[in-house]
């Protein structure tokens, strides 16, 4: 490994480690603010409402959009970084480049996919969701559909990325 693409790497990394400790902070805030996963008296009393009124999926959607929303809006500050090495030198840019054919870098194309899928399906709902006010029903049922399309999308997509490393 290059020094250059050593430290695309670790930019890269550093992306990563944001990603995730933002992903920490938002499920750490949700069970703060909403009660969380563990008991509490809030968790009993959003539970103790009929399913009709709770809307435990609309919620943890929503935290997820937030979470991919971040994750594309740094993935898109690090892609800036590196298509901007061609000014500089095209050998500069074409060393940085060899490294997205990695398995760790098409592993984390993968895991960009999803979030990208998520986040335009999740996006087009929640509009469509607006536009049409749309009530609790409607709404989890179109959530079905936005998970149903990213795991097809994104699991078609998976099998043209990593093709290259494993077959």
């Amino acid at each position: 490994m290059t020094v250059p693409q050593f430290l695309f790497f670790c930019a890269f990394s550093v992306v990563a480690l944001a990603i995730i400790a933002f992903g920490v902070l938002v499920v750490r805030t949700a069970q703060v603010d909403d009660g969380g996963p563990f008991v509490s008296r809030a968790l009993l009393a959003r539970l103790a409402k009929p399913g009709s009124e709770r809307a435990e999926l609309q919620r943890w959607a929503f935290y997820l959009h937030r979470i991919s929303g971040v994750a594309l809006f740094a993935f898109l500050c690090l892609h800036v970084g590196d298509v901007s090495l061609f000014v500089f030198s095209r050998e500069l840019y074409d060393e940085v480049h060899q490294v997205y054919g990695s398995t760790a870098m098409r592993i984390g194309e993968v895991g960009l996919l999803f979030g990208l899928l998520f986040h335009a399906f999740n996006g087009i709902r929640l509009v469509a969701v607006d536009v049409a006010d749309l009530g609790l029903v409607a709404s989890t049922r179109a959530l079905y559909g936005v998970v149903a399309a990213t795991v097809l999308c994104g699991g078609v997509g998976t099998v043209y990325i990593m093709a290259p490393v494993i077959g």
